[in-house]
């Protein structure tokens, strides 16, 4: 695992300069687009430091009985007053009884460019370089000042403004005393009166637990981006774009057969009703209509018939589906016929069986499979 240490040149965010773990942050490497940084691995660190110059930071207290969005909105209302542009222009963050302001659009601008990468990364104000807990620091690096406030606050101030601002802080914090870390010997007269000395390093930074460090990045979620942080091949991309488009497309498949057999049988229950009776045309409860039919039927004609040339019964059990029958045999001697069944849906099989009694047609043997909602095989039936 690798860890880059990153900021820019500029407020334009455009190149920059970088340190890296593998020569334990010593040497100094410029980079021209963050892209170039697109080989990093998932095990690999990116801390990334925005120039403090581009954000206010502002200390709350927050409500920990309220929600963080409600505690953004309390601290949006306190500072609205003090900001130079719109409310909606701008990125609010807390964290750890801090808040901070970002404009929206330079905040967007790098955290698009961030999420392309692959690797962890963490994003903060550069002031957190030489942060200590509960006190006052002054770090030269990058030929800027960074001060770092014991509240959590800070900022950046280049050597021009070094002077003013720090009469600024005296004036606000009469007990002002850092701890400074400065090379400049400009600087240092300036800083004379500040006896607390201390040495610095980047390495400081990366020993810490970076957890407590205000990360204000946010991934930024697009179909892109996901598939570089997954870092899919070609294949597997493809392999994937197939199972959403099936996990997509099968329930739509489903209820289309689902509809096609349901039409299929209101059909057939329909075309029944109409040749038992020319008067139907509506089947809306096919139970109750097939009774009721049924008591209309003259009682001779449910009589036995021993009239072998008479297949009214056959003829109906036919028109119940058959364009489902391919072939049937009929044995007038036992009066008996054996009848060939593919592809009648089974709902449709399951009328059949349960009205044929009422007909005066028995079931000797049933070979029916039913696979996929459809009924196919060999069924033997008895004219009583």
């Amino acid at each position: 695992m690798k860890t880059y240490l990153i900021y820019p040149a500029n407020s334009e965010l455009k190149n920059g300069f970088f340190h890296i773990s593998d020569d334990n942050y010593k040497n100094v490497y410029e980079y021209n687009e963050l892209n170039e940084f697109e080989s990093l691995t998932q095990q690999d660190r990116l801390i990334y430091l925005l120039p403090s110059s581009l954000v206010n930071s502002i200390s709350f207290i927050e409500n920990n009985k309220l929600s963080a969005e409600n505690n953004i909105a309390n601290f949006i209302s306190e500072i609205d007053t003090k900001l130079i542009n719109q409310v909606s222009d701008n990125k609010f963050f807390l964290n750890k009884d801090v808040g901070y302001v970002l404009n929206k659009s330079i905040y967007q601008k790098i955290n698009s460019q961030l999420s392309t990468l692959k690797c962890r990364i963490i994003m903060c104000p550069d002031y957190f370089l030489n942060k200590r807990n509960k006190e006052d620091t002054i770090t030269e690096f990058n030929n800027k000042y960074l001060f770092a406030f014991g509240d959590g606050t800070g900022t950046l101030i280049d050597f021009k403004s070094l002077q003013q601002y720090l009469y600024l802080v005296q004036q606000s914090f009469p007990n002002f005393d850092p701890y400074i870390s400065i090379q400049n010997k400009d600087a240092q007269k300036l800083l004379k009166d500040f006896k607390n000395k201390s040495t610095f390093s980047i390495s400081q930074l990366i020993e810490k637990d970076l957890n407590v460090l205000p990360n204000l990045y946010k991934f930024d979620i697009s179909f892109k981006n996901i598939m570089k942080r997954l870092n899919f091949r070609r294949s597997e991309i493809y392999l994937s774009i197939a199972l959403m488009l099936s996990m997509i497309s099968i329930p739509y498949i489903l209820i289309a057969q689902n509809n096609k057999y349901t039409n299929i049988y209101q059909e057939e229950t329909f075309n029944i009703f109409k040749k038992v009776d020319k008067n139907t045309k509506r089947v809306v409860t096919p139970k109750i209509q097939i009774d009721q039919l049924i008591n209309q039927i003259p009682i001779s004609y449910r009589q036995t018939n021993n009239n072998v040339n008479d297949l009214k019964d056959l003829e109906f059990l036919l028109s119940l589906g058959d364009k489902f029958i391919n072939t049937g045999e009929i044995d007038f001697t036992n009066k008996t016929a054996i009848l060939l069944i593919k592809d009648m849906p089974e709902i449709q099989y399951k009328l059949i069986s349960g009205i044929s009694n009422k007909f005066g047609v028995l079931v000797l043997e049933d070979d029916i499979s039913v696979s996929n909602s459809l009924a196919s095989g060999l069924i033997k039936i008895k004219f009583k």
